[in-house]
């Protein structure tokens, strides 16, 4: 086998006891008295901004079943549930850790929590729910790496390998194209999940992840440094290994089933003051001081991750 699967199920089941190593952006912006939350326009927590950015594209009033894959701490969750405290919330989380995070984060309301592999959960089980939430762990699913492009020439009959089989087979399904290079890395398990909950007819979807693909708007190129290749690219972490998107892939299965798809980055619903003590700070790359670099490093992840927001055309 010439090629490797990044796979971080044992470390979430067995070896994962903090998300301290791993700082996601909602993380960040839980605590109130951060100074991240002092850079924003508005002064709201992760969950709270995304649920009034949601809004824009969703009848939040009208969402009554909601399945978070992978909750993280559950402070998601809790913000949307401060929003709308008649939510009927599903958890599914591989982590026995997290899950027992997020009863703790979440004692004082009623959900539903699943500990299991999302890609092994039931297609009926999803029929129901009006909208699915996956926040900053596709990078968690598993990821093809150092695949040669030769067997992209092959009609799937001819792939032995059950692996590049069903990759061949995706790509021929969705139309996608691979990076560029003679090897290329493949977000198998992020598309696989992604499939997951558009054959279940989930009116409306939501994905973030650290994006491979991302650009800054050219007027900020100046200030943010982002480097990205387009090829899925590996995050040392500690136990483990994970691998940002390639969110063209992801947004032509939605397309594949009929969702109309908006494309961002994580700057669009958290937006920052932008003036000349940020200016300053991204321009200095943040080596005045820990807090200044706290700040660089978050501005420039605000468009690192993106996100896809899946809206099922009736």
């Amino acid at each position: 086998m010439d090629f490797n699967i990044n796979t971080t199920h044992r470390y979430h089941q067995e070896g994962l006891n903090t998300l301290g190593w791993e700082l996601t952006v909602c993380n960040s912006l839980y605590p109130e008295n951060t100074v991240l939350r002092s850079i924003l326009k508005d002064n709201k927590s992760f969950g709270r901004l995304l649920y009034e950015f949601l809004r824009r594209y969703i009848p939040m009033d009208k969402i009554n079943k909601v399945i978070e894959i992978g909750g993280g701490y559950g402070y998601l969750m809790k913000d949307f549930l401060h929003m709308d405290n008649t939510l009927k919330i599903t958890m599914v989380d591989i982590s026995p850790f997290l899950l027992k995070r997020q009863k703790e984060t979440l004692k004082d309301y009623k959900l539903t929590y699943i500990e299991k592999d999302f890609l092994q959960i039931e297609e009926g089980f999803l029929e129901g729910f009006h909208l699915a939430i996956m926040n900053e762990n596709l990078g968690d699913f598993p990821t093809v790496v150092d695949l040669k492009k030769d067997f992209l020439k092959l009609s799937p009959l001819d792939i032995i390998d059950p692996c590049l089989r069903k990759i061949k087979e995706m790509f021929d399904k969705y139309n996608l194209l691979p990076s560029e290079g003679y090897t290329f890395n493949f977000n198998m398990g992020a598309l696989e999940g992604i499939e997951k909950l558009c054959m279940a007819g989930i009116p409306y979807i939501y994905a973030g992840e650290h994006s491979c693909e991302a650009s800054p708007p050219d007027l900020l190129k100046p200030f943010i440094n982002i480097n990205s290749t387009g090829n899925p690219e590996r995050i040392s972490l500690k136990g483990h290994d994970e691998y940002t998107i390639k969110f063209s892939h992801l947004k032509k299965v939605g397309e594949a089933f009929g969702y109309k798809m908006i494309r961002g980055c994580f700057a669009d619903f958290i937006p920052i003051r932008f003036d000349e003590s940020i200016k300053k700070i991204l321009v200095t790359q943040g080596r005045d001081d820990d807090v200044a670099e706290t700040i660089c490093y978050f501005v420039e992840d605000l468009f690192k991750y993106e996100f896809l927001i899946f809206v099922k055309n009736c």
